[in-house]
């Protein structure tokens, strides 16, 4: 047992937020955390972390245990450098490699036992904290969140929210403590990171606490859900679509029998009514006593959760082509971001637009609305089109205007029909007087759809439009959206919905553009398959790649031969350099008396680089024999 959470309780004013909660979270379990906007799960991993007291119960965690927190208010030194910030995570390695090294060049000149004994222990210690790819995981893991080499002397000041949140995000997994509590890690991750991030959780030693909306990630990678509901949390076995099933057939369960406790209820009411002070009075006394134990103890019906009641009216068509860009060039001075894009999008088509952050998503949008000026290049739109645009920071609502006064000043709807349409994207109450500035951000992205349904536009484009939405209402936009007659562009980090809306994936890569006639799911899977059998992507290779070789049969053949024996040659020496690896840590993990350790040290860094430089042949070598083999295959 790792951490153990027993009827823990907290008030905000009057209100219960959490109440009698009560969990485990054992080592190496990867757990989701799940519930509605505004439930408490936040404040319950506050408390986790001792940012915040609980009212009564406790939390224990396991002794010399460890924990890493991922929150939406996470902080970094702004004085630091991108790569100083990561490299504090696993400062104490660094600091041991540095005194090692001073080591190294004692040794080689006149050693003395101490010197020889502190090497020894030091750089035991060192192997065994896993030191040796301390530089390799230090880039890999930058790498995985975005960073490129030529911005790791970035100040952190200089960072964006989501390049701060992705730094911090790499600090954890480099530090790799007991438990990981990440609220909403996949946040400005692009769709690779976050696929990335799902294997890396899988396979970590340690335990994993996860909050998210995005259904997707915790099927992939939560063994186990809790589920926060009217302030309390209860535990169901995993994968997620497994906890999905079981809640709903628990609901209904527990529906059915709360309605049958309510009709005799209602019987014994009514007998009540009929018999007291009558003939009958003693019975009808037994019923009120049975009546109230009823009451005491029957079942509640499940809450049911509200959900956006939106949908678009009437569409009118646009013709037959709604977008259409040649040689479209996008740059800010020296940075360069999609290239020589040629793209059409048609009437219906639903597009899903992918692609790593920073490569210009948004930015093709805004130029395609006039927003911005191409550096190269023609785009324009078809006859008839009329754009709704959700922008995912809300810039196209005035945010000091309330909701009805948007609706008001926007579309001149009078207070009693604007007041019952909010209601239906969950604007109630007094939330429609305040500015939109005071809102949250879900409830900012629920006044942008519904100010876009009203305005019925016959081509929507929609930039993250699930950003701060809650899985259900998730769920809703995505209905409401499939129900649209027009045509979609939509940028998603959401491998859900864009599953659910997309026909076409547009994925923007600096090396250039790929468009392929189908989802996002069936995109990916297209590109694991060979070279030789996927379909051709609508825009044109990059201009370096070289067109193969025109093979007869029996040079086809010929080449196969010599590829697959190359390859056979790489992968049994990735295997002799692994081996020879292995046992020069066994002897470093216990040298003997007369080991030379300044020379083992020395080789294993020499084997390391030889196997980084095998494996790259072999991979080479592997993908060389996949594409001939496809050829041959495709003749």
């Amino acid at each position: 047992m790792l951490l153990a959470v027993s009827n823990v309780r907290k008030l905000f004013g009057g209100d219960v937020v959490l109440d009698q909660v009560t969990f485990r979270i054992d080592r190496r379990e990867k757990v989701a955390l799940v519930g509605r906007n505004g439930i408490g799960k936040t404040t319950l991993l506050k408390i986790l972390t001792g940012e915040l007291d609980a009212d009564g119960g406790s939390v224990q965690w396991e002794r010399g245990s460890t924990f890493g927190y991922l929150s939406q208010t996470s902080r970094l030194d702004d004085s630091k450098t991108v790569l100083e910030a990561a490299e504090e995570a696993r400062a104490h390695l660094i600091q041991m490699e540095a005194r090692l090294q001073e080591l190294e060049a004692v040794l080689q000149a006149q050693p003395t036992s101490e010197d020889l004994e502190e090497f020894s222990l030091l750089h035991e210690h060192f192997h065994a904290e896993g030191g040796y790819s301390v530089e390799r995981d230090l880039r890999a893991v930058l790498a995985r969140m975005g960073f490129e080499e030529s911005e790791y002397d970035k100040p952190v000041s200089k960072l964006s929210g989501g390049e701060r949140t992705r730094l911090i995000l790499a600090r954890l997994l480099l530090e790799e403590p007991d438990l990981l509590i990440l609220d909403e890690p996949t946040n400005h991750l692009d769709l690779e990171a976050t696929e990335w991030l799902e294997g890396w959780i899988r396979g970590y030693g340690g335990s994993v606490l996860l909050v998210s909306h995005d259904r997707v990630f915790l099927g992939n990678v939560a063994q186990r859900v809790l589920e926060m509901r009217d302030g309390q949390v209860k535990s169901y076995p995993g994968p997620f679509e497994k906890f999905v099933e079981l809640r709903k057939a628990e609901d209904e369960r527990l529906l059915n029998v709360a309605e049958k406790q309510q009709e005799e209820m209602a019987k014994l009411d009514e007998y009540v009514r009929r018999f007291m002070n009558s003939q009958r009075t003693a019975q009808a006394r037994g019923r009120l006593k049975l009546l109230e134990r009823m009451r005491a103890t029957a079942v509640s019906a499940p809450t049911q959760d509200r959900s956006m009641a939106a949908r678009f009216q009437g569409v009118k068509r646009a013709g037959d082509l709604v977008v259409e860009a040649k040689g479209l060039s996008m740059a800010f001075g020296p940075q360069k971001l999609f290239q020589n894009l040629d793209w059409v999008v048609r009437w219906g088509e639903r597009w899903g637009i992918v692609g790593e952050n920073g490569v210009g998503k948004s930015t093709l949008i805004k130029v395609i609305l006039g927003e911005l000026e191409q550096t190269a290049g023609t785009v324009r739109l078809g006859t008839n089109v009329e754009v709704g645009y959700f922008s995912q920071d809300a810039s196209h609502l005035d945010l000091e205007l309330s909701p009805l006064q948007t609706l008001n000043y926007e579309l001149g709807w009078e207070a009693g029909p604007a007041r019952n349409y909010l209601a239906r994207f969950l604007i109630a109450g007094d939330d429609v007087f305040r500015p939109i500035k005071t809102l949250s951000g879900g409830e900012r992205n629920k006044m942008a759809l519904a100010l876009l349904s009203a305005l019925e536009p016959n081509v929507l484009i929609l930039d993250e439009p699930t950003n701060h939405l809650d899985m259900a209402s998730r769920e809703a936009l995505a209905q409401v959206l499939s129900e649209y007659k027009g045509t979609i562009l939509l940028i998603s980090h959401d491998r859900r919905l864009l599953d659910q809306l997309t026909d076409h994936t547009l994925d923007l890569r600096r090396t250039g553009a790929f468009a392929y006639p189908g989802g996002y799911s069936e995109y990916r899977q297209s590109r694991a398959r060979p070279i030789a059998a996927r379909p051709a992507p609508r825009s044109a290779p990059p201009p370096e790649a070289p067109a193969p070789p025109a093979w007869t049969p029996r040079e086809l053949s010929k080449e196969i031969q010599r590829v697959r024996r190359a390859t056979e040659e790489a992968e049994s020496a990735v295997t002799d350099l692994e081996g020879d690896l292995e046992r020069l840590e066994r002897v470093m993990a216990s040298p003997p008396a007369d080991a030379d350790l300044f020379r083992l040290s020395s080789r294993h860094g020499e084997l390391q680089r030889e196997i980084a430089d095998a494996m790259a042949r072999w991979e080479a070598s592997a993908s060389r024999l996949e594409e001939l083999t496809a050829l041959q295959g495709s003749e």
